[in-house]
């Protein structure tokens, strides 16, 4: 019997393990899959959002608005190889902080870069082209509660980790996690070392209770470890945002401490910011509220707080006389317009609720001053958009030769001769794009002294074919066709021909005119806008593209035409 009992016991005991090990993984699946915020950053117009579009192969975008302009519609400036754990802003400077590659490369990636507006177009793109500014990488660990910017650089602050949380001292032999790692270091040389600060105090045990990292104003290429706020050991919840204060807009923490320093209970803190050290003051928040993001509004701080129902408090700041601060409620939004993932970023026409679900985005805008929320929109992805026709210049450019075209098609039909003469000899069209090359060259280098880019920003701007960064590469397109349109015109030959032998000729074999020259340079002008065009030059006998044949000319070597030879395509009959 009690051996009978034993087996029933056991064999109860495994059905019931049998069936809440299901409902257990089911649990933790639900606790990791817990939905998170949008990452977004507002600099006051410039507004960054990152999307959840993406992979290792094609990359994660981030999608700029301008404030002024509204959420309607937006652009994706820039794609990063994984998908952001932090995102900043100030003014049109946006900073990304990318999550740990592999174990390889344990430290956190941070990039940066602006936005620009092209003149020509008011489109925004992102400055450097096709490339980021690398600042210097923060450490693997400890938990990062984010990075914001202010008018002295990024700002990133770290949690406390959970052994220190605990009471739990390092080991003596336990190697420290790199501080000030450089992206050229290997992960070996910055984990092997453990540096000691002024006061003594290593800078392992250092991160271990929270620190903040700002950029050196000497040393612009080294982050600066400082101390966290008072009693941080004890942080709970933390956000970090940017607020408006008596001296601007600084970095803004809201944080939990979870003993409360006279162990009552949760106490919430704001912590500022200042010349280089946070002051804190206490912060009266409804128990059962979460802090979600702190946003500069009307020069204030405005907090937005997550309730456990779901609906999102929006809430000014007020300072207290007694170092304890107060909340002037300026209005909710109820969960259902505010989705599980919803977040809020300040900008100049009043702050942004940005949300996402599965069809995307939806952006609404709140009220400043009576906390209404308006209708929820789905922005508009304008990237891609736009082509080389919307750029004024080349509008006007492309109109001008054909109506040059048009008035003097008639004069050319009557002057110029209608067949190439017998023997005509056009130059290959290996030489002839050396000869656009060498053209090149001196429009180039007008284009990098004009817009004060690096030759690297330059080629970008013609490979990567976007309009937004295309305004350099029309600039140098136009004034290549001036310069070698005005060669052609007074000596027949621009300084690219002339290099390789070659001359723009009449099908007649002579020069021609000069008007047959000049029509001919501005088509050109046409064909270099929209290189599709030049595929004529790969069909005709001779070479001939659009310009040549409608200017009835060729660009031919300098040999004298042979009258006794016969017609191209008879010549190359009888050469079969």
């Amino acid at each position: 019997m009690p051996r009978m009992s034993a087996r029933m016991i056991g064999m109860i005991a495994i059905v019931v393990a049998w069936i809440l090990l299901p409902a257990a993984s089911f649990a933790v699946a639900i606790a990791e899959e817990a939905p998170r915020p949008v990452l977004a950053a507002s600099g006051g117009r410039h507004v960054f959002v990152s999307t959840d579009g993406g992979s290792v192969s094609t990359g994660f975008e981030i999608m700029h608005f301008d404030g002024e302009s509204g959420p309607a519609a937006g652009r994706v400036v820039a794609r990063v190889p994984r998908r952001p754990e932090a995102i900043a802003a100030f003014g049109e400077r946006c900073w990304v902080v990318l999550p740990p590659f592999d174990a390889d490369k344990p430290q956190r990636e941070v990039v940066s870069f602006k936005v620009a507006r092209n003149p020509a177009t008011n489109l925004w793109y992102a400055e450097p082209v096709g490339r980021f500014e690398v600042l210097p990488v923060l450490p693997r660990e400890p938990r990062l509660v984010g990075m914001v910017g202010d008018v002295d650089g990024p700002v990133a602050v770290f949690l406390p980790s959970q052994r220190a949380a605990r009471g739990i001292d390092r080991n003596p032999g336990e190697p420290a996690a790199p501080v000030d790692g450089v992206a050229t270091e290997s992960a070996e040389e910055t984990t092997t070392e453990s540096t000691v600060r002024a006061d003594g105090v290593a800078e392992s045990e250092a991160l271990d209770g929270g620190a903040t990292f700002v950029i050196g104003d000497t040393n612009r290429w080294k982050w600066s470890v400082q101390p966290p706020p008072t009693d941080f050991l004890r942080a709970g919840d933390a956000v970090l945002g940017v607020g408006g204060t008596p001296d601007g807009v600084r970095p803004v923490m809201i944080w939990t401490d979870a003993a409360g320093g006279d162990g009552a209970g949760r106490v919430t803190r704001l912590s500022t910011w200042e010349e280089g050290t946070w002051r804190s003051t206490s912060l009266t928040l409804e128990r059962e509220a979460r802090p979600l993001a702190v946003v500069p509004s009307e020069g204030s701080i405005l907090l937005a707080s997550r309730t456990e129902s779901g609906s999102v408090l929006l809430d000014y700041v007020r300072p207290g006389e007694d170092g304890r601060d107060s909340l002037l409620r300026l209005g909710s939004v109820e969960s259902a317009v505010a989705g599980p993932r919803a977040t809020v970023v300040g900008v100049a026409m009043g702050p942004w609720l940005i949300d996402a679900d599965e069809e995307g985005l939806r952006i609404a805008v709140i009220d400043p001053l009576g906390g209404s929320v308006g209708e929820s929109v789905r922005p508009i992805d304008e990237t891609g958009e736009f082509s080389l026709i919307h750029f004024p210049l080349t509008g006007i450019a492309m109109i001008s030769a054909l109506m040059a075209a048009l008035l003097l098609r008639p004069w050319i039909e009557r002057a110029a001769p209608r067949e190439p003469v017998p023997g005509l000899r056009s130059m290959p069209l290996a030489r002839r794009i050396a000869a656009l090359c060498i053209d090149l060259v001196p429009g180039a280098m007008v284009t990098i002294v004009a817009f004060d880019i690096d030759p690297v920003e330059f080629l970008e701007s013609f490979r990567s074919g976007e309009p937004e960064t295309a305004a350099p590469a029309v600039f140098a397109i136009v004034v290549t066709a001036v310069t070698a349109g005005l060669g052609e015109v007074l000596f027949d030959r621009s300084l690219g021909k002339a290099m390789v032998g070659g001359r723009v000729s009449s099908i007649d074999g002579t020069r021609g005119t000069a008007v047959q020259r000049g029509l001919r340079a501005l088509l050109k002008l046409i064909v270099l806008l929209l290189p599709p065009l030049a595929l004529l030059v790969v069909i005709d006998p001779l070479g001939r593209g659009m310009p040549e044949l409608l200017s009835r000319t060729c660009v031919t070597t300098r040999d004298r035409v042979d009258p006794d030879a016969s017609e191209p395509d008879s010549g190359r009959s009888k050469a079969d």
